[in-house]
């Protein structure tokens, strides 16, 4: 006998439904995590790359500002 005829032959086609709707819902529960765990990762990497980018640009500017004072004269 199967698994599917043993929960038949028990609960009848609701027990057999209410598996079916169990592994389904166990499925798509363990594809739910393994997107959030892409995207978390996708999302971390996006915020690393932008906060690389804007500390090089504090640079440049702050050097950019000093090359004006120096060639301005001011200090």
């Amino acid at each position: 006998m199967t698994i599917i005829e043993y929960i038949g032959s028990i609960g009848g086609i609701a027990g057999v439904l209410a598996v079916l709707l169990y592994v389904l819902t166990k499925h798509l529960i363990g594809q739910m995590r393994e997107d959030r765990k892409f995207m978390e990762d996708r999302l971390t990497h996006i915020i690393d790359a932008y906060n690389t980018t804007t500390s090089d640009n504090t640079k440049v500017l702050f050097e950019l500002i000093t090359w004006f004072k120096a060639k301005n004269g001011s200090k």
